[in-house]
């Protein structure tokens, strides 16, 4: 597990915290033992050099070492063992569908990824060329850039930074140092599966190193790394409450998936020219006929032993040409991975020193998905500009493929000769120059950063339209169309993003007061980012069967600036303080401080606090035209339907227009205000002895102007008012009384949400620290460290004046059902690891804990349930409101606390070096083979992917061999 704790040096009359392999300790000074002069390093957090390696807010370290100890292989999973960070990150599983597949993210305090900074050796990275609407994913730093082989250390700073950092900083930065100093060469070797020999991985790297900066003038090294996980299908990933979502979900309950097969199934229409080809219980047997051409061994007759609910299905006992479709189904996608990095510094003469950096990534993966499908609503075609065509099979009278003599049909068809899935490439360069120095009493460094990230998405066996619509046009069948060479077509995005900065900072002390010399840093920065997306050319002009674009093209200058100073005004009391300037375009300059102290009371404890504003400035994609086109579904159209949202309205309208699939698109909006946030952290340090310490930081943090997409009903009731974000069509008007066509009543196609600020979140609670340390003698040594983190509050108000509620420990949308947005949130989140070394030996021992969530519903905006009830399972008269979603009628009596259950794992590894030259290790994650926990929200795979993984028992081997 990780051992991610700060180090503390208690001196005599001030406290040192130094970060040395990640654990938090106190080592006081012993009478008569001798001291070397302290050395000054950069931290996390701050620009001032500092003998103590901690300051006014704690920063978290994770170590080679600690990484190891965890035996995860990619940052992705390693995010998982900080107790910190949330549960809405992007997991890169085996998703091919998504506007960030492919993407791994970090999201601490749960704030989303576009509020957790990204560093890579201290400087920012460029966000992945996405343009994800979701709220919280505006800006996506991929971790999958970073091989986990060439991390030299982990820092995270979990405290508001933008007033050191700027935009992006609000929950706090995770900055990755890499490896920069090696003499020698040595190649390592890994792989590791569960113990089904599933969820395979492995990879090999090396290093090469020479030259040492003091003695020779200077340094380089090289390093690469490649890897490869294999595909691993869904209904294989069983180390998850298998048998339970076979049972509650219907999920492989038989061998039974889909009807809709390359075999038609014909949906009559419900009344001529309604094209409403809907089946209920009582008209399926006439009005829904299958083709059982496919053979015998693929016919299914269906009932409950299929997963089917006798009260609703239209399917019982009917017989079908069964088509697997989880075959397709991927818990771990394939994937390959190549890294190359370089680090050189070289002496200049006259103090100067130069550095540069190039670097370079490749993550490239194929997702495996069903051939696409036809079925028989009206689907929604894209343009660049808005939507196209809608698409709908209506097929005539006397049509070759419609068996109806009297009524027009549809069909639901799938396209079996065509390639279904879809891959994602992405590949990043970047570069950095810079010299740096110590003259006139400041040491001071300036550089040049150029970073530029491209990814390619393709989805594979798309429709072309002009073909398909033969099927109508021209009475084609649908033998003769999905045989046409040109009905399928590869869709490929090209997208790029890309940021060039220069910075010149410095750092210098001066004067004297009762503790030291003031320390002073100051520093500017100017930075160009753009992001260039663009979709593949036949879906931007409409030509492609329900697939959406996203778009952009635009570019922002950046000019920031930024001081700081560090008071030591007693032996033990400290100040700090930090202010930042920074200008975007179109916004006015914003400014943001913070300010912290450090009170070392005694030699066995200490208080330390920060109070900081921060802010993160709109995206690009949310204050200039394009972005993500998606679809909405379940849309009421107030326009066509009346106010109960079941009855359409006289004059034309169908029931189809109460629940509507059209389409969304992000609306840009320049007048955006960054959001703001106040965080405050409170922290006490407390070590009795040089062998035991515990740290507990209590921190809060309040994020408002939340920019979040606007919703489609607020869009829909403000049409008179706005009317640009509605697109209808032009033709379908519903009529008067009197038989006139009122105008602005055409059928609904597309509405644009513009993004708005009027969010707030509000998160409050404790991270605790604790190590014990014991020498062995002859035995060698042995630590233990706890690090935890509880939520006290979580709170969230989607618009002003909302109430609010505490939804700590929930999801937080069915503990508050006026909520639409929240991450889960467990109370608790744990690790404990024992680590014992003798010579050669290095074991550890790790446990980590996730606490449940509740699923129970406890308010609705201002109501509050007397007795709270369960979001999933049968009704109950004691339900405080009727809409309990019971789709799993059986959850309750499997899971009667109503909530997903608390996971324990414990971890084993152990590290040899007694063979020269080499060291082996051996890694062991989730020992006793602990299924991830039921989850009823995640229908597919059945577990929370942000918070437990289906590994099972997983086992990691390395060899590493040094020349």
């Amino acid at each position: 597990m990780k051992n991610l704790n700060q180090h503390f040096v208690l001196k005599p009359s001030v406290i040192a915290v130094a970060l040395a392999l990640g654990t938090t300790q106190f080592a006081a000074a012993q009478d008569g033992a001798t001291t070397s002069a302290p050395q000054t390093v950069f931290v996390t957090g701050s620009n001032i050099k500092r003998t103590d390696k901690e300051g006014t807010a704690p920063v978290s370290v994770m170590s080679a070492a600690d990484i190891k100890a965890t035996g995860a292989t990619t940052v992705a999973d390693l995010m998982k063992f900080v107790p910190s960070m949330g549960s809405d990150g992007n997991q890169d599983f085996g998703s091919g569908s998504g506007f960030a597949k492919g993407a791994a993210t970090a999201s601490l305090r749960g704030m989303g990824s576009s509020s957790t900074l990204i560093l890579l050796n201290g400087r920012r990275m460029t966000p992945a060329p996405y343009a994800d609407p979701n709220n919280g994913n505006s800006v996506i730093y991929d971790l999958n850039s970073i091989p986990v082989a060439a991390i030299e250390r982990i820092e995270v700073l979990q405290d508001g930074a933008s007033a050191v950092y700027g935009s992006d900083a609000i929950a706090g930065v995770i900055n990755f140092i890499l490896k920069q100093s090696y003499q020698g060469a040595e190649i390592a070797a890994r792989g590791g599966a569960n113990d089904d020999g599933n969820f395979r991985k492995k990879g090999v790297n090396g290093i090469f190193g020479k030259g040492d900066l003091d003695a020779d003038g200077y340094t380089f090294m090289i390093t690469g790394d490649l890897s490869q996980r294999d595909r691993t299908a869904r209904r294989d990933a069983t180390d998850i409450e298998y048998d339970q979502l076979r049972l509650l979900n219907g999920r492989y309950a038989s061998n039974y998936a889909t009807y809709v097969s390359q075999y038609p199934t014909y949906f009559r229409e419900t009344r001529p020219g309604t094209r409403n080809f809907g089946v209920t219980q009582a008209t399926a047997p006439t009005n829904m006929q299958f083709n059982l051409g496919c053979p015998a061994s693929e016919q299914i007759t269906l009932g409950v032993k299929d997963g089917l609910n006798p009260a609703t299905t239209v399917l019982m006992n009917r017989t079908v040409c069964n088509y697997d479709t989880t075959v397709f189904d991927e818990a771990q996608g394939w994937g390959k991975d190549i890294n190359l990095l370089a680090h050189g510094e070289l002496k200049l003469g006259a103090g100067i020193t130069g550095f540069a950096d190039v670097g370079y990534a490749r993550n490239d993966r194929q997702y495996t998905g069903a051939p696409i499908s036809i079925g028989t609503g009206s689907v929604t075609n894209f343009t660049s500009a808005g939507v196209a065509t809608p698409y709908q099979t209506v097929l005539p009278i006397g049509h070759p493929d419609n068996p109806f003599s009297d009524s027009r049909a549809s069909v639901a068809y799938r396209f079996t000769g065509l390639r279904g899935g879809s891959a994602s490439l992405n590949e990043g360069v970047r570069a950095l120059a810079g010299i740096r120095g110590s003259h006139f009493g400041w040491d001071w460094e300036s550089a040049l950063l150029w970073n530029r990230s491209e990814r390619d998405d393709t989805y594979y066996g798309r429709l072309y339209l002009p073909v398909l619509n033969t099927l109508m046009t021209q009475n084609r069948s649908l033998a003769a169309v999905a045989a046409d060479p040109n009905i399928g077509h590869d869709s490929t995005t090209h997208n790029r993003s890309q940021i060039s900065q220069w910075d010149l900072k410095g750092s210098t002390e001066f004067g004297h007061l009762g503790g030291g010399a003031i320390g002073v840093a100051a520093g500017i920065e100017v930075r160009r980012e753009t992001a260039n997306l663009n979709p593949d050319p036949l879906v931007a002009s409409g030509q492609i069967y329900g697939l959406a674009n996203t778009i952009l093209q635009s570019g922002r200058t950046v000019k920031s600036a930024f001081l700081e100073a560090r008071a030591p005004v007693l032996k033990n009391l400290e100040f700090d303080f930090a202010g930042r300037f920074d200008k975007y375009p179109n916004l006015k300059t914003n400014f943001v401080p913070k300010v912290g102290t450090k009170w070392t009371i005694s030699d066995m404890f200490a208080l330390r606090g920060t109070y900081a504003e921060g802010f993160r400035a709109p995206s690009l994609n949310q204050v200039v035209p394009g972005g993500a086109q998606f679809f909405l579904s379940g849309v009421w159209d107030p326009k066509r339907c009346a106010a109960d949202k079941q009855t359409p309205l006289p004059g034309g309208a169908t029931i189809s227009d109460c629940s509507m699939s059209i389409a969304g698109t992000g609306g840009f909006n320049p007048d955006l205000k960054p959001e703001e946030s106040k965080t405050w952290n409170v922290g006490l340090i407390f070590s009795p002895t040089s062998s035991f310490d515990v740290t507990l930081d209590f921190f809060h943090i309040k994020r408002v102007n939340e920019i979040v997409l606007g919703s489609e009903d607020a869009a829909l009731n403000n049409e008179d008012r706005f009317p640009q974000n509605v697109t209808r069509s032009t033709t379908g008007l519903l009529t008067g009384a009197n038989g006139a066509p009122i105008p602005g009543t055409g059928q609904l196609l597309m509405v644009a949400l513009p993004w708005q600020n009027q969010g707030m979140t509000e998160q409050g609670g404790v991270d605790i620290e604790g190590r014990y340390r014991m020498k062995l003698g002859e035995w060698g040594s042995l630590s233990h460290t706890l690090r935890s983190t509880y939520v006290q509050t979580y709170k969230i108000q989607e618009y002003p004046g909302d109430p609010v509620h505490n939804v700590a420990g929930t999801y937080p949308y069915y503990s508050d059902r006026a909520l639409t947005t929240g991450t889960a949130m467990p109370r608790w989140k744990s690790t404990w690891v024992s680590n014992w070394v003798r010579g050669d030996h290095n074991a550890s021992l790790s446990v980590n804990y996730v606490g449940p969530v509740s699923l129970l519903r406890r308010y609705r905006g201002e109501t509050t349930y007397a007795q709270p009830f369960c979001a999933f399972g049968a009704k109950r008269d004691s339900d405080a409101a009727p809409d309990r979603n019971t789709s799993i009628p059986l959850y309750e009596v499997y899971y009667p606390k109503c909530s997903v259950k608390e996971w324990v794992t414990v971890g084993l590894g152990y590290t040899y070096t007694g063979f020269k030259h080499w060291t082996l290790s051996g890694n062991i994650q989730n020992l006793f083979d602990t299924k991830a926990p039921y989850d009823p929200l995640y229908t597919a795979s059945g577990f929370n992917e942000d918070l437990h993984n289906p590994y099972g028992r997983y086992f990691n081997l390395s060899a590493r061999y040094a020349f």
